[in-house]
């Protein structure tokens, strides 16, 4: 077990405890083993879930490819990323065995161009612990962030390790890359700034909550935001790490804010979402998903009234905010909003037949929700009424 350098809160301690549960519990799901991890290029989804990964054709939701490692213990979570015909995935490990502790979790390079998927490389003797957040390639680098601490940089076309930064705690967020500068969040508590050449430090700051958001980064005002669980969102001087100024949130944050158009979007846990200036902080308006039209398949009259955690980033396109919520605790559905831009005013809703712990993408006149159901692991809803459009269920999910 790693021990942190400096001692971890009760708070941290629950949050890595119920994470882990939640997790456990997802496994023993006769329909799902976690709830999918989803990305896009714009034209194909790729799907992590269960223990395998999946490219679809978003238009038609054919299955183009699935890929499946030999290993039946193992499953995938963190969503793959997917650059120049090449995914890059990481799996939430494989343990040996009873009476063996270790966990071995890998790393797969996988060709995806076409209908077919090819394995370039694999390495299992980078990660000590599990994969959650999406890998990052950029320029034909692969930055890869762990449980166990780490941030890998590895070739993409060989697997090669380049080199590694360690934190003082696991990596949960996506690191975000800047000019050179990769910036990295971690549960330590710190916002790091490292040399993308060579895995040097160039800043730390810590903050007062632990992070496990993708770090946004702003060029037009030179600051980069880190949503934390101290409840704030900070803005940082990209060049110094310096604060310049901080927003609170009624409850931890997350996931990571959605930059459009100079203004700052994000949710926090008590189903709060909040617009502001991304210049000065400046709370433009204020708004929450805490009601459900419909529960269960009925017209829910007056509307149930839900905490509405929010887990996934918002996702900002053409004046709406998409908002993907846990939703409704009681008959565990999740909920999709749209919101007006302008002043958070509810648009539409959408009950889904299950939570919404991923963010959505958008593909076309589509937004596509990733969720842990019978009737779908991905369901599809238009954009202008949030109908549902389509839903889908691998092959061999619906086999089991």
């Amino acid at each position: 077990m790693f021990i942190a350098k400096r001692p971890l809160s009760r708070l941290l301690l629950l949050v890595l405890l119920l994470a882990t549960l939640g997790l456990t519990a997802c496994s023993r799901s006769a329909t799902a083993q976690n709830w999918p991890g989803l990305s896009t290029d714009g034209e194909n989804l790729y799907v992590a879930y269960g223990s395998g990964v999946l490219g679809l054709e978003a238009a038609s939701q054919d299955l183009l490819w699935s890929y499946k490692p030999a290993s039946a213990t193992l499953f995938f979570y963190a969503p793959p990323s997917v650059e120049n015909g090449r995914a890059i995935v990481g799996d939430f490990g494989a343990a040996q065995g009873l009476f063996s502790p270790q966990t071995v979790v890998s790393i797969y390079a996988l060709d995806v161009t076409g209908n077919t998927v090819q394995t370039e490389w694999t390495r299992n003797d980078l990660a000590k612990d599990r994969i959650v957040a999406a890998p990052l390639q950029v320029d034909g680098v692969a930055y890869v962030a762990t449980a166990d601490n780490q941030l890998l940089a590895l070739d993409a076309e060989s697997g090669n390790e380049l080199w590694r930064f360690t934190a003082d705690f696991s990596i949960w967020a996506q690191p975000t890359y800047y000019e050179g500068t990769l910036f990295v969040a971690s549960l330590d508590r710190h916002l790091y700034a490292v040399n993308a050449a060579d895995g040097s430090e160039k800043w730390a700051v810590e903050l007062s909550g632990a992070m496990s958001a993708q770090p946004i980064v702003n060029p037009d005002e030179n600051l980069v935001y880190a949503a934390s669980y101290d409840r704030e969102v900070h803005a940082l001087d990209i060049d110094t790490g310096s604060e310049v100024w901080s927003v609170p949130a009624s409850d931890w944050v997350w996931s990571a804010p959605a930059l459009a158009d100079g203004t700052l979007y994000f949710g926090d846990s008590s189903g709060n979402v909040f617009a502001v200036d991304a210049a000065n902080g400046d709370v433009l308006w204020e708004s929450g998903v805490h009601t459900m039209n419909v529960v269960t398949g009925a017209n829910q009259n007056p509307p149930a009234q839900i905490k509405g955690a929010i887990q996934a980033s918002p996702v900002v396109q053409d004046g709406v905010v998409y908002v993907a919520s846990l939703g409704n605790e009681q008959s565990e559905e999740g909920l999709l909003v749209a919101l007006d831009a302008a002043d958070g005013a509810e648009l539409w809703q959408a009950t889904t037949p299950a939570p919404l712990f991923s963010t959505p993408v958008i593909v076309g006149d589509t937004i596509i929700v990733a969720l842990q159901s019978e009737v779908g692991i991905l369901q599809g809803y238009k954009l202008e009424t949030g109908d549902l459009d389509w839903s889908y269920q691998p092959p061999q999910a619906s086999e089991e």
